[in-house]
């Protein structure tokens, strides 16, 4: 069962050594992030799943090299491993060290909300008691310098993303339209329909902890507890 859920960005300049120098809008984000994260790991539970999105929906070994080249250093790559997907390579970054065991779960960027919602009921299935690192941002069009330069529609999607999160409202992440994401650039989709469909058979106690777009792409991060649950004693 889900316990416990933090939602962090998949940007990639949270990874250790990208910007270089802090960066205060980075190092605030990367506060919030680490600070949901931390939420999780002592909440009590049994095992964390990461989850993000990621070429196609399959899991991935805890050691698996990070992005190379333009996006991050890895000096330790093996030739022979598949590198983690941006997303959680990230979650990955933020959640190490870590004092309960975790797994990386990729779900393909592309699944249809359907196919993305099964992923997110066998990770509901899991025995014992579960939280869930979800690495998702936003749209990626809020801005001339944005990856995406500016779509008009963009406000309004993000700002409904940002109320399914701050109100653990599973069944508006449920309802995101693909076609309408991907133009918007919108990374996180699947893997919030992968974690809304995991979560969707409970009562939760939703916090947003941050919403901003800094580089001109959503990001947020939220924490949801499962009522009744609390901490662990």
């Amino acid at each position: 069962m889900i316990v416990a859920v933090a939602c962090v960005p998949q940007a990639p300049l949270l990874l250790p050594g990208v910007t270089g120098h802090p960066v205060p809008e980075v190092e605030e984000l990367r506060a919030a992030a680490r600070a949901a994260v931390r939420d999780v790991a002592e909440s009590g539970v049994d095992e964390i799943v990461v989850l993000g999105a990621a070429p196609a929906t399959r899991t991935y070994p805890p050691d698996a090299p990070a992005p190379a080249g333009r996006i991050a250093p890895a000096p330790d790559r093996r030739p022979e491993a598949d590198p983690l997907p941006v997303a959680l390579a990230v979650a990955r970054a933020l959640l190490e060290p870590c004092p309960v065991p975790w797994r990386l779960e990729g779900v393909g960027a592309d699944e249809s909300a359907r196919a993305a919602a099964e992923a997110g009921e066998k990770i509901a299935a899991l025995p014992g008691r579960t939280g869930l690192v979800v690495a998702a941002d936003g749209s990626a069009r809020r801005g001339e310098k944005a990856p995406g330069y500016v779509d008009p529609r963009a406000p309004e999607t993000d700002a409904l993303i940002r109320d399914a999160l701050a109100r653990a409202d599973t069944a508006a992440l449920l309802a995101l339209d693909p076609a309408r994401c991907a133009e918007l650039l919108v990374a996180g989709r699947a893997a919030w329909q992968a974690m809304a469909a995991a979560c969707r058979d409970g009562e939760w106690t939703a916090r947003l902890r941050y919403e901003a777009d800094p580089f001109g792409v959503a990001y947020f991060v939220a924490t949801w507890e499962r009522a009744g649950e609390g901490r662990a004693r």
